[in-house]
């Protein structure tokens, strides 16, 4: 990193009932940058765009607060991964799987 600015990603999801894929996930993600942001969905845009959420969002944000490759947490992002919420987290480009959703409600 010397002499050189932090490469940050962005990865994003519900996250409720964490399992080893979220974990994975997230792993995964950090291995292409120096820090990562992780967006996390309110239970309201869950509910709109999925189902109901099993875990509570205060759970789901606190869970994320103790995963050691998460640098950064922005809460209550969008379903649909927008250039605004990127530019919130100052991240250099989204990490996604190969179900993107887009023009969510």
């Amino acid at each position: 990193l010397k002499g050189r600015k932090p490469v940050t990603g962005y990865i994003d999801g519900c996250f409720d009932i964490m399992h080893s894929g979220h974990y994975n996930a997230i792993r995964q993600a950090k291995s292409f940058c120096d820090v990562l942001v992780v967006g996390v969905h309110s239970d309201k845009e869950i509910e709109e765009n999925k189902a109901v959420p099993v875990m509570r969002q205060s759970e789901r944000y606190a869970l994320l607060e103790h995963i050691k490759w998460i640098g950064q947490i922005l809460h209550d992002v969008p379903y649909s991964p927008q250039l605004a919420t990127l530019e919130r987290g100052n991240c250099d480009f989204c990490i996604h799987g190969d179900d993107m959703p887009v023009n969510a409600q």
